[in-house]
């Protein structure tokens, strides 16, 4: 397959996609600063469990959570998953699996951090490249997502999916924090082009690439596939991976 070909591919030809300057970077949070799939697998699991008949009385396996639940917006989860409740009872289910997930999640922040991360701060501080949070996740768990790991400092601005007109994968999120960071294409709009956007959800890979960034995969829940499938260049493991630095490299 092709995604398994990329791994061994040179960063040579990746490179000759794009090599105009990096404009900025745009993270994604769950799942991409912080491996925290695993702990809102297990607060999906433990709370689904409670609700009478939902996926026949089972509890959900990983590959349900990676199909139906990750890099997804609450509000579309819940609206497939009870279709007949409130949108009353739908928001407040999802605001006490929020808190249980930032309950659970309070004592792991630094551990969770994805590794070579510090290292790419320093890169990107070091060049003084403008530089986003962008997450369909709440703003309460983002904001204690990025202070758990003292990133409130680093990121110049932070955009909440459903603080926006539509969340991920509609791209609306990603121009957004090219407004709010004064990046602009050759038209003078606001677009993404020239950034590079790391993702570990296809809905928020399909975001990047429909906003015009080249999207980078991170594999801490999804399978290589996917992630390109969805539109990622390529894929790394964490922001240690050799490929990652060869292309940055290419790119300044």
């Amino acid at each position: 397959m092709v995604a398994t070909t990329l791994l061994s591919t040179s960063v040579d030809s990746l490179s000759t996609t794009n090599r105009k300057p990096i404009a900025g970077f745009l993270f994604d949070i769950d799942g991409t600063l912080i491996d925290s799939d695993p702990i809102h697998q297990r607060v999906f699991q433990e709370l689904l469990l409670k609700e009478e008949g939902f996926n026949d009385n089972k509890p959900i396996d990983e590959t349900f959570f990676r199909a139906n639940i990750a890099g997804r917006q609450n509000a579309l989860i819940m609206a497939d998953f009870f279709p007949s409740w409130s949108i009353e009872k739908r928001e407040q289910w999802s605001v006490d699996k929020e808190a249980y997930f930032r309950q659970l999640a309070a004592e792991e922040m630094m551990k969770l951090k994805m590794k070579g991360l510090d290292k790419l701060k320093t890169w990107i501080e070091e060049r003084n490249l403008p530089r986003a949070a962008v997450t369909n996740a709440p703003r309460l768990n983002a904001e204690a997502m990025i202070g758990g790991i003292d990133y409130a400092s680093f990121f110049q601005t932070l955009v909440i999916g459903d603080e926006c007109e539509r969340a991920k994968p509609d791209p609306c999120p990603y121009l957004t924090a090219c407004k709010n960071l004064n990046i602009s294409s050759s038209d003078s709009t606001y677009a993404a082009e020239g950034c590079i956007v790391f993702e570990d959800s296809p809905s928020g890979a399909k975001a990047g690439v429909a906003a015009g960034a080249t999207v980078i995969g991170i594999l801490s829940g999804q399978e290589e596939s996917t992630l390109m499938d969805a539109g990622c260049l390529f894929v790394i493991k964490s922001f240690e991976d050799i490929k990652l630095w060869d292309y940055l490299d290419c790119r300044v």
